[in-house]
C-alpha cells in the first residue's frame, strides 16, 4: 500500500499538508495535476469520480489517497493522516477559500476525541490559515477548549427555533441547558452569527404528520432565547431559506419553499428581540 497525494500549482492548502506528512515522516508521492501528474490524474478522476468532490469552482486539492481510501482538502487529509476515520464527525469537507477553512462540526464529533481535534485544528492554524467552526447547541464543552485554545476566528451556530418545540423540529434534540452554556461561548469568539434556518416543524403525530414553516411567533420565541442567553438585543442573527430538496427527510421534501419575501413577517417579529435580525442574501 502507498500513499498518493494529488496536487496543484501554487496550492497553499496542499503544501501545508505536504509539509504534515513531511514533518510525521510519511512517505508519499506526489503528483501536480498542472505538471506531470495530470495524466495520472486523470484515470484517478475518472475512476473514483463518486468519491471525489467538484464544486463551483472545480475540485478542491489536496486530493489523498493510500489506495484504499480517499480523503479530499487540507482539514480532511490531516485529520485522516492524525488520526484515521476517528474525526469525520467533526471535520467535513470546507467550502471557502482565501485563507479560510470551515467544515469544522463542533456538534457532530465525538468529545473523547477532543485532544485529537485540538491537535489537527492547532497545525493547521500555525500554517497561518483561519477557522470558521459550526454549532447547532451540542458540544459545548468542545467548543469551550476551541476558545481556550484559540482555534476558532468565526462561529455560526444553528438555532433551529423554540427549545418548547425543537423535538418537532428534523434533526437531533438538544438539552436546554447545553443551548444556554452555547450561545453563552459563541458570543466570546472574535467573530460570531446566530442562525435560524425557517424550516419545517411537524405538527401532528398522525400519519401522514401536518408539517408546516416555523411562524414568526416561533421566530420571535428564537430571537428571546438569544437575547435572554446574552443579554443583549444586538446580537448578529441571520435567517435562512430551507431547501425542501436537499432535506434528509424525504417528509420535507413536498414542502413548498419560501422565499425572501415570506421571510420578512420572521424577520420583523425577530426585531422584537434582536434588532439585527435580517434575511440571508442568496
Amino acid at each position: 500500500m502507498s500513499n498518493t497525494i494529488y496536487t496543484a500549482t501554487g496550492c497553499s492548502r496542499c503544501k501545508i499538508a505536504k509539509k504534515f506528512m513531511d514533518e510525521r515522516g510519511i512517505a508519499y508521492r506526489d503528483l501536480d495535476i498542472k505538471a506531470d501528474g495530470k495524466e495520472s490524474f486523470g484515470q484517478f478522476y475518472r475512476n473514483n469520480r463518486s468519491a471525489v468532490y467538484r464544486g463551483k469552482e472545480g475540485i478542491e486539492f489536496p486530493v489523498f489517497t493510500d489506495e484504499t481510501i480517499i480523503r479530499q482538502g487540507v482539514g480532511v487529509v490531516i485529520a485522516f493522516l492524525h488520526a484515521g476515520t476517528r474525526l469525520d464527525g467533526f471535520i467535513g469537507r470546507s467550502e471557502l477559500s482565501h485563507g479560510w477553512m470551515d467544515g469544522i462540526h463542533v456538534s457532530e464529533g465525538d468529545p473523547a476525541l477532543t485532544d485529537d481535534l485540538v491537535a489537527v485544528l492547532g497545525y493547521i492554524k500555525r500554517q497561518g490559515m483561519n477557522l470558521q467552526l459550526d454549532t447547532d447547541g451540542r458540544n459545548p464543552q468542545v467548543l469551550d477548549r476551541l476558545l481556550a485554545e484559540k482555534l476558532g476566528d468565526r462561529v455560526l451556530m444553528e438555532v433551529k427555533g423554540p427549545l418548547g418545540i425543537y423535538g418537532r423540529i428534523p434533526g437531533r434534540e438538544i438539552e436546554t441547558a447545553e443551548m444556554k452554556k452555547t450561545i453563552g461561548i459563541v458570543i466570546r469568539f472574535p467573530e460570531y452569527q446566530f442562525r435560524t434556518t425557517v424550516g419545517p416543524v411537524v405538527r401532528t403525530k398522525e400519519e401522514p404528520p401536518e408539517i408546516s414553516y416555523l411562524t414568526p411567533e416561533e421566530v420571535t420565541e428564537t430571537a428571546r432565547l438569544i437575547q435572554e442567553s446574552t443579554g443583549s438585543y444586538k446580537q448578529p442573527y441571520v435567517l435562512r431559506i430551507f431547501e425542501p430538496e436537499s432535506a434528509a427527510d424525504e417528509r420535507m421534501r413536498s414542502i413548498g419553499k419560501l422565499t425572501s419575501n415570506d421571510l420578512l413577517r420572521h424577520r420583523s417579529a425577530a426585531r422584537n428581540f434582536q434588532v439585527l435580525t435580517d434575511i440571508e442574501k442568496v
